[in-house]
């Protein structure tokens, strides 16, 4: 340690995560890299997954710092360009230059200019990797709840009110598992936890949840559009809300905002999915690759809806929302 000290360096700090099926093991030289997946990731930590993890991520600098060097490691990594370059989740990032952001050192390490990358890339590379090995998961775009002992999925465009919807039931008293990217375990369908940190709008939702915020961590950031959101982890916001693997049997599509909260029952078909998009997202690894393979895909999501409880959603305020939801989940002998 002396030696170490006399060199000027230190040992990597370290965390592990849960993400869907997959452990993770992160050790970096890079505070903000860890700092940035705590802060987002947080709720998914475990403790040190050691010789478990499926996947082992080194973080370092290159010399002379400009650089940072992802190394990964585990008896089912991908190659890297294959988990990373791909159209939806990643290529948002890169409109300029992709050599000059992103380069691979082999097929297993990544090289990210600190200076160029945009704010969330390295962390998003991290997770692609970790969505890569779990061929058995199928992750969709859309929350996830759970609701007297029910996996619920609640599907919708961006900013159809999924993330707050999910937080106005998590603040109802059932579980969370995501607001962002559901995890689907293929082979028993169920609902995987996959919490993510919550970015909430300014507005009448956000204002409610006044006083709990000044109980727990929380910081304000930047949000994709421009305006000011609220960060803040949904297990300090709601203590015990974070849940654990759930039988998935219902789905909620939302459609639109109406001046009073309607839900019917539905038999999805594909120009549901199509017609919505919401399923495809940049925070999913694979699609966008083919039309074919993209095709295939939404067949088999459009499968698997129709193995469950589906209901088409118009939404009013958060708590009207919510409380029907809560209703034709609880009130259904399942």
């Amino acid at each position: 340690m002396a030696a170490q000290a006399a060199r000027g360096q230190r040992p990597p700090h370290r965390a592990a995560f849960r993400i869907g099926d997959a452990g993770i093991e992160i050790a970096s030289d890079v505070p903000e890299l860890l700092d940035d997946f705590e802060s987002r990731y947080g709720d998914c930590a475990v403790e040190a997954a050691g010789d478990e993890a499926d996947i082992r991520c080194t973080a370092t600098f290159r010399p002379p710092g400009a650089a940072i060097r992802l190394a990964f490691d585990g008896p089912r990594v991908p190659a890297t360009f294959d988990a990373v370059l791909t159209p939806f989740r990643m290529l948002r990032h890169l409109e300029g230059d992709v050599g000059r952001i992103l380069t691979f050192e082999d097929d297993r390490t990544l090289l990210i200019d600190r200076e160029a990358a945009p704010p969330d890339f390295v962390t998003d590379c991290v997770m692609a990797l970790v969505q890569s090995v779990q061929r058995g998961v199928l992750f969709l775009h859309a929350a996830s709840v759970g609701i007297a002992g029910s996996g619920v999925l609640l599907i919708g465009a961006s900013s159809a009110g999924k993330s707050t919807t999910s937080l106005g039931l998590a603040a109802r008293g059932h579980a969370f598992l995501g607001d962002d990217v559901a995890a689907i375990r293929l082979a028993s369908r169920e609902l995987l936890p996959l919490p993510k940190a919550a970015r909430l709008r300014d507005g009448p939702f956000a204002r409610s949840l006044e006083p709990r915020l000044r109980t727990c961590r929380h910081l304000r950031v930047g949000g994709p559009d421009g305006t000011s959101r609220t960060l803040v982890r949904v297990g300090d916001l709601f203590p015990g809300s974070v849940g654990g693997p759930l039988p998935l049997r219902y789905a909620f599509l939302f459609e639109r905002f109406a001046a009073r909260a309607a839900i019917e029952p539905i038999r999805p078909q594909l120009a549901d999915l199509t017609r919505m998009k919401s399923v495809v997202s940049e925070t999913i690894p694979s699609w966008g690759l083919s039309p074919g393979r993209d095709l295939m895909k939404f067949l088999s999501i459009t499968r698997l809806l129709s193995a469950l409880k589906c209901y088409r959603v118009e939404l009013g305020s958060t708590d009207e929302t919510s409380a029907l939801i809560e209703n034709i989940v609880g009130g259904v002998c399942n």
